[in-house]
């Protein structure tokens, strides 16, 4: 069943002087059980060249956690836009591990993912926060080249538990409501602000200067 939730995208400017958009938020929407919809988040941060990846439960919902290690049952898969040679995975949060090259399903209907993250092997010590860094031979130009479908559409999938009820099962997270193009260029509220004002006042020196030169002309 597919999640009623939409997709919930914040695009945070973290460069105030830069005015485009260099993290991004996403919900695990995507579930076959509600309960389990829209409870974790995927943020990624563009820092230098390299991109950090940070998993983690809404705020003010039950506490959740991943967990998954074996077979088709893993943690978290992502992938990354082409190229995806020389890709490194590296400061990952204790209690989670790189699965290795070759290791690519999650279960759960999601696909097959490029990089799969490991977990805690039972639901019972499911965990998160999870954080990790990802670097790519020649560097990562936007946090969003790691916004590609898999062959079923997912960008991000996740085995998760929510540590109250016990319930577990998949999630992920398909169709974000942008284009990757265009979103690289999102103009902060400030700079609308400026542009606006600077609109205006040019606007009113326009018209005294029409008055001016009219009543000359008389």
């Amino acid at each position: 069943m597919r999640a009623l939730a939409i997709v919930s995208l914040a695009v945070v400017a973290l460069s105030p002087g830069a005015g485009v958009a260099s993290a991004t938020t996403i919900a695990l929407d995507q579930c076959a059980m509600f309960e389990l919809c829209s409870q974790v988040t995927v943020t990624t941060t563009l820092v230098g060249t390299e991109i950090d990846v940070d998993v983690l439960d809404v705020p003010g919902s039950p506490a959740f956690g991943l967990f998954g290690d074996t077979g088709a049952n893993r943690a978290f898969g992502f992938n990354v836009v082409d190229p995806d040679a020389g890709i490194a995975i590296f400061n990952v949060t204790s209690g989670f591990s790189y699965a290795g090259a070759g290791v690519t399903g999650m279960g759960g209907g999601l696909g097959d993912f490029e990089f799969v993250i490991d977990g805690p092997h039972g639901g019972t010590n499911a965990l998160l926060p999870l954080h990790f860094r990802v670097s790519r031979a020649g560097g990562f130009a936007s946090d969003l080249d790691l916004f590609e479908a898999n062959a079923v559409g997912y960008y991000f999938g996740a085995h998760v538990r929510n540590d109250v009820s016990g319930l577990t099962g998949f999630a992920g997270a398909q169709d974000p409501p942008f284009s990757p193009p265009s979103i690289n260029a999102v103009p902060e509220p400030a700079s609308l602000i400026l542009v606006g004002t600077g609109l205006l006042i040019v606007a009113r020196r326009f018209r005294r200067s029409r008055r001016t030169t009219g009543a000359l002309s008389r």
